[in-house]
């Protein structure tokens, strides 16, 4: 294809997980225009996670853009594509001339800002998040449709840092690294801690050595709900709080597999071919048919349909997550690890 854009930015200003799911807008691109310069915008804390990925040659900074509307202009960006909607961010761009912006038709600000509006609705439709993203490209005549197995070689997270000698000691290369992170920091709904508890006890310690990962908030969680496992096991440990994002990728990428809701670690362990192993309520708009983890080892577990007649989107906890049983999860991470 004839590169009639040199420079090409895509936007995607909320969290970790959905980031991870728009890197494939960057690969697809990368195909279709391979000499153009493609920027990503985004938030300063999933910096480390854009600039992972080979397909993606700059990161701006989303808020030093509104602090400073100016390096959108520098920049001549011929084309920026709004994944997720930035009505400040729109605004600028207008202002900065761009000559194609495109949006969704559905909000309001892009009948204004964007130059190019696709109609689709992500609440109702049955694609998964990573192929609707893809059809914001139509304007750049990129009109596709790929399968969910297609996704996971468009992510390009191999710009890896080396992993700090501090962290080593939390690994042990004789056993299954299985990282286990409960928490989602509120995006997701999450397996209770007695049964995460529950599956370390059951977990051979001679084969498996378990990591728990969160913030630095929920390392209190973590510390107050498994304690006993940290004193009962030395093949158990409590690195919550002990690391920054990307020094937790370069983690993910040392382990063997993680563990976790559907929230931001899962798709990151997924981009990085790791097992990844999620638990997803079967409601719309927060099941696994929207939001599934996409990877050459990715699985999860979710009810065929909810036993509470969607009351779970009024209940916390999730009763339906609470229902995955502990024995099939073991089952599955023992045939698994029996492949190291």
């Amino acid at each position: 294809m004839i590169n009639k854009f040199k420079t090409i930015a895509i936007s995607r200003t909320d969290n970790i997980g959905d980031v991870v799911l728009a890197l494939p807008v960057a690969g697809i691109i990368r195909q279709y225009y391979p000499e153009a310069e493609i920027i990503f915008i985004g938030k300063a804390y999933t910096r480390a996670i854009i600039e992972s990925s080979v397909f993606v040659d700059r990161f701006l900074d989303r808020d030093e853009i509104i602090a400073n509307p100016s390096l959108l202009q520098a920049l001549n960006i011929d084309v920026i594509i709004f994944v997720f909607p930035d009505h400040p961010l729109a605004t600028l761009a207008r202002k900065a001339e761009i000559k194609m912006r495109v949006g969704s038709f559905r909000k309001m600000h892009h009948l204004w800002n964007c130059t190019h509006r696709i109609n689709f609705t992500r609440r109702r439709s049955d694609l998964h998040e990573s192929q609707l993203n893809l059809k914001l490209l139509k304007p750049l005549g990129i009109a596709i449709e790929i399968e969910k197995t297609a996704i996971p070689p468009l992510y390009g997270m191999k710009k890896l840092a080396p992993l700090p000698e501090r962290l080593n000691k939390f690994l042990n290369t004789d056993k299954f690294n299985l990282i286990i992170h409960p928490k989602s920091n509120g995006h997701g709904k999450e397996w209770p801690p007695l049964k995460y508890a529950e599956l370390c006890n059951q977990l051979p310690p001679d084969d498996f050595n378990i990591i728990f990962t969160g913030t630095q908030k929920e390392g209190e969680f973590i510390k107050e709900n498994f304690q006993s496992l940290f004193q009962k096991f030395p093949s158990i440990h409590n690195a919550a709080g002990q690391m920054n994002l990307e020094e937790f990728i370069s983690f993910i990428a040392a382990a063997d597999g993680l563990l976790a809701s559907g929230t931001g670690p899962l798709h990151v362990a997924a981009a990085l071919g790791k097992l990844s192993v999620g638990f997803f309520p079967p409601m719309a708009p927060v099941f696994s048919q929207r939001w599934e983890n996409l990877g050459e080892k990715a699985f999860h577990f979710e009810l065929e349909e909810c036993l509470y007649h969607h009351q779970c989107k009024k209940m916390k906890p999730c009763k339906c997550i609470e229902s995955i049983e502990v024995d099939e999860v073991v089952t599955l991470l023992l045939r698994e690890a029996k492949k190291k």
